[in-house]
Protein backbone atom coordinates (compact mmCIF):
# COMPACT_ATOMS: atom_id res chain seq x y z
CA UNK A 1 0.00 0.00 0.00
CA UNK A 2 1.31 3.46 -0.93
CA UNK A 3 0.00 6.52 0.89
CA UNK A 4 0.82 10.09 -0.17
CA UNK A 5 0.75 12.93 2.36
CA UNK A 6 0.54 16.59 1.29
CA UNK A 7 3.31 18.59 2.97
CA UNK A 8 5.25 21.83 2.93
CA UNK A 9 8.32 20.57 4.81
CA UNK A 10 8.29 16.79 4.11
CA UNK A 11 7.58 16.16 7.81
CA UNK A 12 4.12 17.54 8.58
CA UNK A 13 0.66 17.28 7.00
CA UNK A 14 -0.40 20.48 5.28
CA UNK A 15 -3.59 22.10 4.10
CA UNK A 16 -4.75 22.85 0.59
CA UNK A 17 -3.27 20.23 -1.74
CA UNK A 18 -2.82 22.57 -4.71
CA UNK A 19 -0.62 24.91 -2.74
CA UNK A 20 1.60 22.38 -0.96
CA UNK A 21 5.33 22.16 -1.66
CA UNK A 22 5.27 18.41 -2.13
CA UNK A 23 4.18 14.96 -1.06
CA UNK A 24 5.73 12.33 1.17
CA UNK A 25 4.91 8.89 -0.20
CA UNK A 26 5.03 6.01 2.26
CA UNK A 27 5.05 2.41 1.12
CA UNK A 28 3.69 0.26 3.93
CA UNK A 29 4.27 -3.48 4.03
CA UNK A 30 3.44 -5.80 6.91
CA UNK A 31 2.36 -2.81 9.02
CA UNK A 32 5.71 -1.03 8.72
CA UNK A 33 7.13 1.66 6.49
CA UNK A 34 9.15 -0.16 3.84
CA UNK A 35 10.02 2.93 1.80
CA UNK A 36 9.64 6.71 2.02
CA UNK A 37 9.93 9.06 -0.96
CA UNK A 38 9.72 12.86 -1.13
CA UNK A 39 8.10 14.23 -4.30
CA UNK A 40 8.19 17.93 -5.17
CA UNK A 41 4.83 19.39 -6.19
CA UNK A 42 5.31 19.87 -9.90
CA UNK A 43 1.76 18.68 -10.53
CA UNK A 44 -0.52 21.62 -9.73
CA UNK A 45 -0.99 25.08 -11.22
CA UNK A 46 -1.69 26.54 -7.77
CA UNK A 47 1.83 25.64 -6.72
CA UNK A 48 3.19 27.54 -9.70
CA UNK A 49 1.31 30.71 -8.75
CA UNK A 50 -1.65 30.26 -11.10
CA UNK A 51 -4.52 30.85 -8.70
CA UNK A 52 -6.97 32.43 -11.15
CA UNK A 53 -7.91 29.54 -13.46
CA UNK A 54 -11.02 28.36 -11.67
CA UNK A 55 -13.36 29.74 -14.30
CA UNK A 56 -11.74 27.56 -16.95
CA UNK A 57 -12.90 23.99 -16.33
CA UNK A 58 -10.53 22.47 -18.89
CA UNK A 59 -7.53 24.00 -17.16
CA UNK A 60 -8.71 22.86 -13.75
CA UNK A 61 -9.32 19.30 -14.91
CA UNK A 62 -5.89 19.07 -16.51
CA UNK A 63 -4.32 20.26 -13.26
CA UNK A 64 -5.94 17.38 -11.37
CA UNK A 65 -4.96 15.01 -14.14
CA UNK A 66 -1.33 15.97 -13.59
CA UNK A 67 -1.71 15.44 -9.85
CA UNK A 68 -3.45 12.10 -10.31
CA UNK A 69 -0.73 11.04 -12.71
CA UNK A 70 2.01 12.15 -10.32
CA UNK A 71 0.45 10.10 -7.52
CA UNK A 72 -0.82 7.24 -9.69
CA UNK A 73 0.96 4.61 -7.60
CA UNK A 74 -0.75 5.81 -4.38
CA UNK A 75 -4.13 4.56 -3.20
CA UNK A 76 -4.66 7.39 -0.69
CA UNK A 77 -3.77 11.05 -0.27
CA UNK A 78 -3.80 12.52 3.24
CA UNK A 79 -4.14 16.28 3.74
CA UNK A 80 -5.92 18.75 5.98
CA UNK A 81 -8.10 20.23 3.23
CA UNK A 82 -8.81 20.20 -0.49
CA UNK A 83 -11.34 21.56 -2.94
CA UNK A 84 -14.45 19.61 -3.86
CA UNK A 85 -13.35 19.19 -7.50
CA UNK A 86 -10.22 17.38 -6.39
CA UNK A 87 -12.29 15.19 -4.08
CA UNK A 88 -14.54 14.31 -7.00
CA UNK A 89 -11.61 13.60 -9.33
CA UNK A 90 -9.94 11.33 -6.75
CA UNK A 91 -13.17 9.40 -6.18
CA UNK A 92 -13.74 9.05 -9.93
CA UNK A 93 -10.21 7.62 -10.29
CA UNK A 94 -10.57 5.05 -7.51
CA UNK A 95 -8.39 6.89 -5.00
CA UNK A 96 -9.23 8.06 -1.49
CA UNK A 97 -8.68 11.62 -0.31
CA UNK A 98 -8.42 11.65 3.49
CA UNK A 99 -8.71 14.79 5.66
CA UNK A 100 -7.12 14.83 9.09
CA UNK A 101 -5.74 17.18 11.72
CA UNK A 102 -2.87 14.77 12.45
CA UNK A 103 0.32 16.83 12.41
CA UNK A 104 3.12 14.42 11.47
CA UNK A 105 3.06 12.87 8.00
CA UNK A 106 4.55 9.55 9.09
CA UNK A 107 2.12 9.19 12.00
CA UNK A 108 -0.80 9.97 9.68
CA UNK A 109 0.26 7.28 7.18
CA UNK A 110 0.78 4.62 9.83
CA UNK A 111 -2.51 5.44 11.58
CA UNK A 112 -4.38 5.31 8.27
CA UNK A 113 -2.93 1.86 7.60
CA UNK A 114 -3.86 0.73 11.13
CA UNK A 115 -7.35 2.19 10.86
CA UNK A 116 -6.81 4.57 13.78
CA UNK A 117 -6.39 7.88 11.91
CA UNK A 118 -8.84 10.52 13.12
CA UNK A 119 -10.73 11.73 10.05
CA UNK A 120 -11.74 15.40 9.81
CA UNK A 121 -15.00 15.57 7.87
CA UNK A 122 -14.67 19.38 7.76
CA UNK A 123 -11.64 19.34 5.45
CA UNK A 124 -13.58 20.05 2.28
CA UNK A 125 -13.04 23.48 0.75
CA UNK A 126 -16.11 24.70 -1.17
CA UNK A 127 -14.77 28.11 -2.17
CA UNK A 128 -13.81 26.80 -5.62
Amino acid sequence: MKIAVATDDFKTVTGHVGRCNGFVVFEIKDGKIANKENRENNFTNHHHGNHHHHSNEHEHNSTHGNLLSGLKDCSHLICTSAGWRLQEDFTNNGKQLIFTNEELAEDAAIKLFEGTLEINEEGSCHSH
